[in-house]
């Protein structure tokens, strides 16, 4: 994706408008310097760096010029503060509500139903904590449920609800990382107040059957809420259709600004998650603070983009997605793709290199930018709690990484990320004791143990 060579037209265009712009007497200096620092962001997203393929868009997406440009008036020249009365404040109020519609179509919910937040990790710290809290004042109902394959967000949340008395339980995942219904079915009881499960894992791309664990939860009374950071915009939600209680989402994970998310709360629950004394005026009471206006903009703009693209990216990248893997499994042996091979977002691949690590496979393949699936910590080695959660075999789990394709994604980057873990792969294997003993037969259990891997 970016690669540092200069887009000549980009810099013909930044040196005509500079001319131009310093003729006029009308400008004012700081939609002149705005107008500077857009065109600097045009330039920069049309310019690459280094031969390097971006396939982490799991993590993080570059910012669309559309949306950057969408976004720039409300920094200099719209600058109202949205709670003011006089006209500069009614016009950023008009641009945030424009921009709630947007993710409002996108997911297909009442105006009033979507809060901006400063991102995923806050929408969920809302809908968990605070519900819980509630439902245990109101109704006595102090059990939450999530999966253990859970974001750290939502871990987070988890252990403290657990250090403030409440009843906290991990549901286990199979081997596809699915949740079992019945498994959910057997731990909620008449205290379960909220399960909270992502949509589409960050880590595996495993989707799980929504439709069905809300009906079985909303059969005990149980309200639900999904974590859709890696859905949102990549795959078609309609929260009504879903009859979801809450939902979360990010903006940078969508092509829009960092800093800016989404929280989903059914009408009729506001009253669960509202801050105390808040002015109900601003993001209905949920979320308290002067509303950045430029952030919330982006993120409509990104919702509208994607909705008008969804299809059209979702097919292209599960193209992709079989390019690669058939790329790399035709040519290597003891390739294994962890998770689901049908429940999933084509957009995120898991796969493991037997015989290699994770992080070795990353730095011996310096050009293309991926995750790993495994993690050090502190002194002490251990694998990813997805994984381990999936109980795969931990030589497995530790030579994964983590290969997120986006809609810039091009056939040549994946070509080019095949012949980087090819031949990295190969490399290492060539020096590998574990793939020694792989081959043998012999099971690399022991090895694994002596090394502290859990």
């Amino acid at each position: 994706m970016y690669y540092i060579t200069t887009d000549v037209r980009a810099v013909v265009r930044l040196t005509k408008f500079v001319m131009r712009i310093t003729k006029t007497k009308l400008c004012c200096r700081l939609q002149f310097w705005s107008n500077i620092v857009l065109s600097m962001q045009q330039i920069l997203c049309s310019v690459k760096l280094s031969n390097i393929a971006y396939l982490d868009y799991a993590a993080t997406t570059p910012c669309d010029p559309v949306v950057f440009e969408a976004m720039s008036p409300y920094f200099c020249g719209v600058f109202g503060n949205p709670n003011s009365m006089h006209h500069f404040g009614m016009v950023a109020l008009d641009a945030v509500d424009a921009a709630r519609i947007k993710v409002r179509t996108l997911i297909n919910a009442d105006f009033e139903e979507v809060v901006f937040t400063s991102g995923a990790t806050e929408a969920n710290k809302i809908a968990t904590i605070r519900t819980m809290k509630s439902l245990n004042k109101t109704a006595g109902k102090r059990h939450f449920v999530t999966l253990a394959t859970e974001h750290k967000s939502i871990l987070d949340c988890t252990d403290y609800l657990k250090r403030e008395g409440f009843d906290v339980t991990l549901l286990e995942v199979g081997s596809d990382g699915l949740l079992n219904l019945d498994h959910l079915t057997s731990v909620i009881n008449d205290t379960t107040g909220l399960l909270s499960f992502c949509f589409v894992n960050s880590e595996t791309g495993v989707m799980q059957d929504v439709k069905r664990i809300v009906a079985t939860c909303h059969e005990r009374g149980i309200l639900v809420h999904a974590d859709a950071t890696q859905a949102f915009g990549k795959i078609p939600l309609d929260v009504k259709e879903l009859d979801l209680d809450f939902l979360s989402a990010s903006g940078h994970k969508v092509y829009g600004p960092k800093g800016i998310g989404v929280l989903y709360c059914k009408s009729v629950h506001a009253r669960l998650v509202r801050t105390p004394g808040a002015n109900r005026d601003v993001e209905f009471g949920i979320r308290s603070g002067t509303v950045p206006v430029p952030l919330c903009v982006g993120m409509g703009e990104a919702a509208k983009i994607a909705f008008s693209e969804l299809s059209t990216n979702l097919t292209r990248i599960a193209a992709l997605r079989e390019r690669l893997i058939a790329g790399i499994t035709g040519q290597l042996d003891e390739i294994y793709i962890n998770g689901s091979s049908v429940h999933n977002y084509p957009g995120i691949v898991n796969i493991s290199f037997r015989g290699c690590e994770g992080e070795a496979i990353m730095m011996e393949a310096k050009h293309i930018a991926v995750s790993s699936g495994s993690a050090c910590t502190s002194n002490k080695l251990t694998i990813s709690h997805v994984l381990e959660a999936m109980k795969i075999p931990v030589d497995i789990a530790q030579s994964s990484i983590r290969i997120s394709i986006g809609k810039l994604t091009t056939e040549a980057e994946i070509d080019l990320a095949i012949e980087e873990l090819v031949t990295a792969t190969k490399k290492l294997r060539a020096i590998s004791p574990v793939w020694d003993i792989i081959r043998s037969g012999s099971s690399v259990d022991d090895v694994f143990k002596r090394q502290g891997f859990r």
